[in-house]
């Protein structure tokens, strides 16, 4: 099919209306419930963050008819309030998954998959299937509208796009037929949030970093309420993806490459390509952190020896990641200063952010002596293949001592992956301070055999 001559929309919508589990390699399908596993205990270890609490008790405050529940909270919403509160928390902690450079589709795929299946009491291979399509519509969509690197540095947005995923999410669960979905999509595609990304506090003397973070909470509420409007006869445009007046010029983008759209779909799955996340902060921090344990691993560096700390990388380290103050935990997850002294400090970002070590006098320190740099490789990577963001760290003692590390691919890509056992500690980790360790362990048997599950409302019970 030559996509360019067709409807991408058309495509992806009778793909999103078709597809069910059976259609779905169970490799994609044992896949999927890690990333489900992950995004839940993101979302729990969010709620203990300032801006979760805030958000929590808002739409608490608001009642309604008791729909979906809230992770961590186990109380039960207004079905687009839950999935609001939920994709929301799941990006909190900066903690979720991510796709090469582009962004964390989990945020918009699985909460309101997981939220309209406990609404309908659909069973778990329906909630895996949902989830599925979530990823490889709003993955493909993202890919085919990248703009340019010019362009890239002067506008883009993460939710603008990802709003599909929760469109076809919610939209297959509600066995929306393939004109429905069109419809849905073309409601989805107009909800969607502006491509404010480079307002988000990436600028240093724009912070602190907005609490909004990337508006996932709106998007994914916004893609359901398509769905759900859809499904009652409610009629949006059925092309908005397509031509050149398609939704990749409302996002921001100046280029669109309509064949990535439909490419490999349903074959091909970029899901399993997704990347876990082993630090609490921006993907674009992780490999410079791999770097740095790399040298502190080989050798006994004392913090108070330390002369300097020079880091090389892609052009966001240098101009957006380089605030070595940071004020919130916000601004600490984009503060390449910070998370190297955290870690010199013994303090893991693995383990997660904490208040506390905001006002370290120790990791205040060493962060000073950190400076950050362009390395025009390493920015030709970053945008030529977006997987690979090289970064390298070397660190210069007063004994006139030198320690130097690169890394290429950051721990938890698919060139690096993480372990199962990994990814079930993480969610035991986040998740047992909010809701107890045995619950935690509940959520975490029952995810792992979802397909088994006759009623996904029964996800979160005691």
């Amino acid at each position: 099919m030559n996509a360019i001559n067709d409807s991408p929309t058309r495509v992806l919508c009778e793909y999103a209306a078709r597809t069910r589990y059976e259609d779905i390699p169970k490799s994609v399908i044992q896949a999927t419930k890690l990333y489900i596993l992950d995004c839940i205990g993101n979302a729990i270890g969010g709620a203990n963050l300032d801006p979760g609490k805030i958000v929590i008790e808002l739409f608490e405050a608001m009642k309604g008819i008791p729909e979906a529940s809230v992770f961590s909270t186990g109380k039960k919403l207004p079905l687009l309030h839950a999935i609001y509160v939920n994709a929301f928390l799941s990006n909190v902690l900066d903690f979720d998954d991510t796709y090469a450079n582009m962004g964390h589709p989990g945020a918009t795929a699985i909460p309101p998959a997981i939220s309209m299946a406990e609404k309908m009491r659909a069973n778990g291979e329906q909630l895996i299937a949902a989830a599925v399509i979530g990823y490889e519509t709003s993955l493909r969509i993202g890919l085919a509208i990248a703009a340019s690197p010019e362009r890239y540095k002067q506008v883009w947005g993460l939710s603008t796009w990802q709003i599909f995923g929760a469109t076809a999410a919610s939209g297959n669960l509600l066995n929306l037929d393939a004109e429905q979905m069109r419809n849905a999509f073309g409601l989805g595609g107009v909800n969607a949030p502006v491509p404010y990304a480079r307002k988000l506090g990436l600028k240093l003397e724009e912070r602190p970093f907005a609490w909004s973070k990337n508006n996932y909470g709106w998007a994914a509420m916004g893609g359901v309420l398509g769905s759900l409007l859809a499904q009652k006869g409610f009629l949006g445009n059925r092309y908005i993806l397509d031509g050149e007046m398609g939704f990749w010029v409302m996002a921001g983008s100046d280029r669109c490459d309509f064949e990535k759209m439909v490419e490999g779909l349903g074959k091909n799955y970029l899901l399993p390509q997704t990347s876990f996340k082993p630090y609490a902060s921006c993907r674009w921090t992780h490999s410079t952190i791999d770097a740095c344990i790399k040298i502190l691993d080989k050798n006994r560096i004392e913090a108070d020896t330390i002369r300097s700390i020079k880091v090389k990388g892609m052009y966001e380290l240098a101009h957006s990641l380089a605030e070595k103050t940071p004020t919130y935990i916000y601004d600490a997850q984009f503060s390449i200063p910070y998370l190297i002294s955290l870690c010199i400090a013994g303090h893991s970002p693995a383990q997660g952010l904490s208040e506390d070590h905001l006002n370290d006098p120790s990791v205040q320190s060493v962060a000073q002596k950190v400076s950050v740099e362009i390395d025009k490789e390493a920015d030709r990577l970053y945008f030529e293949k977006g997987g690979i963001m090289k970064s390298t760290v070397i660190i210069e003692t007063s004994d006139n001592e030198r320690f130097e590390e690169s890394v290429l691919y950051a721990k938890g890509s698919p060139e690096f992956p993480i372990t199962n056992e990994e990814i079930e500690k993480k969610f035991l980790a986040l998740s047992s301070p909010v809701v107890g360790g045995l619950k935690s362990e509940k959520i975490l048997e029952r995810v792992m055999s979802l397909e088994t599950m006759d009623d996904v409302s029964e996800l979160f019970s005691d």
